[in-house]
């Protein structure tokens, strides 16, 4: 293996590491509140803690990267995981659990977008920065599926902790790796940290999450939440104007890959990470399949995505906007098809359409979103990864409390027409974003 080919291997693990994290306990879950005696309400905090942690801080992420060194902030991320990942694997109560899993978010969301811009850094615009993008989105898109499988296979075997002692290992052969492999950036910013913007920023993910995660059992508390969080949305913008440290530089916001970037990769996840979730629930509910095996007959839908993310790379050099929208039609498809016949052929094409659309969408969104100037790099990884991140975790915790409102049990096929109905509006958005024409580098041109 050459070089290069070694270095994006050992920056796409970790990508593979923590996007994983945050579907990797979901089999797992009923076990770890047996085994912890762990209340209801412990249960909701588990999931949305590892969210909160890695969408609300990718943005201070990307910030601390600029500031110190991509590859010093990438080794400080993969630190903190090992000591989540030890928290959760010794956790004698679920609070310890909550805790260690808030940890490993903060842990992600501090060497996901560090990791991106080592990645970029580390190759030229052209086919080989698009082959290092499609092994980055195929890899995620394989950790969020294979967290499923992984969760269930292991907790029925050995049991759940066992998850988190080879998180502890993977780090630490992740970090050697990095020490190796990937020569170190100079910081690029040493400006003061925005602490007033990344407190609004946190407050204001954190209360989206809540309000996915309320969906299920109060709309009322639901959309509280809402009104909370788009009222702190003018209060960030104003902080972010008016101090000479912003999060986001605001030049970025005029490229003309942006918009569409962060819609499609928000887009992207939204879609499939929902429609993954109601399926795997499905295979469990209606066809009686324990974790493992429902995670198994996801298999179809982590191919795809692989082989998606493979003709990504050559397809965004015709445009790469019509790609993102090519991968959300396809996605849109599937969970149509599902809709109409839930049946196990059916949901076998919808899985491999689901696949290949987010193979060719998130490939296309980090093209677009990425194509900036060298500084506004890790500001552009932080905004990607973050609107991904929010993909998934408001997305499925909406899907199932719409899937659970409109019952009795759960009804699958409202959450995949959720899904449908998403893809449509996320399609509307990008076409929208494409009548801006105000030139700035190669993406405009898509």
């Amino acid at each position: 293996m050459s070089q290069e080919r070694a270095r994006t291997a050992v920056i796409c693990a970790v990508q593979f590491v923590d996007v994983m994290g945050v579907t990797v306990v979901v089999a797992a879950l009923p076990r770890m509140l047996a085994d912890l005696q762990g209340s209801p309400t412990q249960a909701g905090l588990l999931v949305p803690a590892y969210a909160v942690g890695f969408g609300g801080l990718l943005l201070l992420g990307a910030r601390l990267g600029d500031a110190r060194g991509p590859r010093r902030v990438l080794l400080a991320g993969l630190t903190v995981f090992a000591l989540g990942s030890i928290l959760c694997a010794v956790a004698p109560a679920v609070s310890w659990l909550v805790v260690g899993r808030l940890l490993q978010g903060v842990a992600a969301a501090i060497s996901i977008p560090n990791a991106l811009v080592l990645l970029i850094g580390a190759t030229e615009p052209g086919r080989s920065r698009n082959r290092a993008l499609a092994a980055w989105n195929a890899t995620g898109g394989l950790a969020g599926a294979s967290g499923l499988l992984v969760g269930g296979l292991v907790t029925g075997s050995v049991g759940w902790r066992v998850i988190f002692w080879a998180n502890l290992a993977a780090t630490a052969v992740l970090a050697l790796a990095i020490v190796r492999l990937v020569s170190p950036a100079a910081p690029r910013t040493p400006t003061p940290l925005n602490a007033g913007s990344v407190i609004l920023q946190v407050l204001s993910v954190s209360a989206l999450v809540a309000a996915a995660n309320a969906a299920g059992t109060s709309w009322l508390a639901a959309g509280l939440l809402v009104v909370l969080a788009i009222a702190l949305v003018p209060l960030l913008v104003v902080r972010e104007r008016s101090t000479k440290s912003p999060l986001v530089p605001p030049g970025i916001w005029r490229r003309h890959g942006t918009a569409g970037g962060v819609i499609g990769s928000f887009g992207i996840t939204a879609t499939t990470s929902t429609f993954i979730v109601i399926t795997t629930l499905w295979f469990q509910d209606a066809r009686g399949l324990g974790p493992g095996a429902a995670g198994l007959m996801i298999l179809p839908f982590s191919f795809a995505v692989v082989l998606g993310a493979a003709l990504a790379a050559r397809l965004v050099k015709g445009g790469a906007r019509r790609v993102l929208l090519g991968g959300l039609v396809l996605i849109g498809l599937g969970a149509v098809g599902v809709v109409l016949a839930p049946e196990i052929p059916v949901m076998v094409v919808a899985l491999v359409l689901s696949g290949l659309g987010n193979g060719l969408g998130a490939v296309a969104a980090y093209t677009l979103g990425t194509d900036v100037p060298a500084d506004e790099q890790a500001a552009a990884a932080g905004l990607l990864n973050t609107a991904a991140q929010l993909g998934t975790a408001v997305m499925v915790a909406l899907g199932i409390g719409i899937a659970t409102a409109v019952g009795p049990g759960m009804n699958h096929t409202a959450g995949w027409l959720t899904v449908a109905v998403t893809a449509v509006v996320i399609t509307t958005a990008t076409l929208a974003t494409a009548r801006r024409r105000t030139p700035v580098l190669a993406a405009d041109a898509q």
